[in-house]
């Protein structure tokens, strides 16, 4: 991983972040999906008249496309989610793994996908990398073929955060919900700017972690940061509502405990897995669930997200913690956090 050192939190609300530094100077000489889709470099579109977990990604363009898990497409037969972090090489062609965003659309209303101006929530990202981990401690290369095994969750995530923040639509899209709270979250936004040096960031509700992102270059990494933060905020906002629909009180987040965080993603063990394009992927294990993809040496991106989400929960630190990841199915029939 890069030479990182925390950065003083920023905070607002129920939303603590703490920036993510580079010691040295990195950079990557890449472009990026919604760069590369708005200069039309980048077209992306169903597999013949449609597939659900594929879509089909060419780059026409001289320059590498970077393309980070949670990445949110609108258009086509109907709006997805990239599964994973993906290099898409100069003048090729791929199927890339997503999941569905919007689960009552089928039909077309774009030839090709756009971007949408804000990533995905943790809440949704994470369910691609608990597939990932339930094939890596059984012992089987996650495929990204595999990843759409999270779907039913994936469409149970945004069904939970439509109810509680308000953004029901007719199709049930991840987007109508940022849609609805857009003013509350550009007010938010304004708390959390990107500062020099930056390549990633670390978000917790309280004590209690949501994620962490780290992309290998400092001028990708400010392209990003205002999307990927909108993505943590949407969590912030979601794990602010009890099951009353009161607001509990913030719990302040201590350095000591984004720094254990931190060193537990610098050693999580890593797990080789077939991606799509170019470089290495690993699947993270053990006290987080992650993925990292390499070009040689350099981190491509990093994303990373506790085993134990603690879902609600602002109270509780983050701990160690290995061993296999609990079924969804299990996680979903215990009881709710008090």
């Amino acid at each position: 991983m890069l030479d990182i050192r925390i950065g003083a939190p920023q905070a607002h609300e129920y939303l603590t972040v703490f920036p993510l530094l580079a010691g040295d100077d990195p950079e990557l000489p890449y472009a990026l999906l919604a760069d590369a889709i708005a200069a039309g470099t980048l077209r992306i579109g169903e597999v013949g008249q449609g597939t659900v977990p594929t879509l089909l990604a060419h780059n026409s363009g001289d320059t590498d496309i970077l393309v980070l898990d949670g990445e949110q497409l609108i258009g086509s037969k109907q709006n997805r989610i990239t599964n994973r972090s993906m290099l898409l090489g100069a003048h090729s062609t791929a199927e890339i793994p997503v999941s569905c965003m919007e689960h009552g659309r089928w039909h077309f209303d774009s030839d090709l996908m756009r971007s949408a101006p804000q990533h995905s929530p943790a809440k949704v990202r994470r369910h691609a990398r608990e597939t990932e981990v339930k094939h890596a401690y059984a012992g089987v290369a996650a495929s990204p073929a595999a990843l759409h095994e999270g779907q039913m969750d994936v469409w149970a995530s945004i069904a939970d955060t439509a109810a509680k923040l308000g953004g029901r639509s007719a199709t049930g899209a991840m987007d109508a919900v940022y849609g609805a709270n857009a003013a509350r979250l550009d007010q938010m936004q304004r708390a959390f700017p990107g500062l020099p040096g930056q390549v990633g960031l670390l978000a917790f509700t309280g004590a209690t972690p949501i994620g962490l992102d780290i992309v290998g270059g400092r001028t990708l990494y400010a392209r990003l940061h205002p999307r990927l933060l909108r993505g943590y905020l949407l969590d912030a906002l979601d794990r602010a509502v009890d099951r009353t629909g009161a607001s509990p009180a913030p719990v302040a987040t201590e350095a000591s405990v984004a720094q254990t965080y931190l060193d537990a993603v610098r050693t999580a063990p890593r797990v080789p897995a077939p991606t799509v394009g170019k470089g290495a992927y690993a699947v993270l294990t053990g006290a987080v669930i992650g993925g990292e993809l390499l070009d040689g040496e350099a981190v491509a991106h990093l994303s990373a997200f506790p085993a134990d989400d603690g879902f609600g929960r602002t109270d509780r630190p983050f701990v160690l913690r290995e061993g296999p990841l609990p079924r969804p199915s299990e996680r979903r029939r215990r009881p709710p956090p008090i």
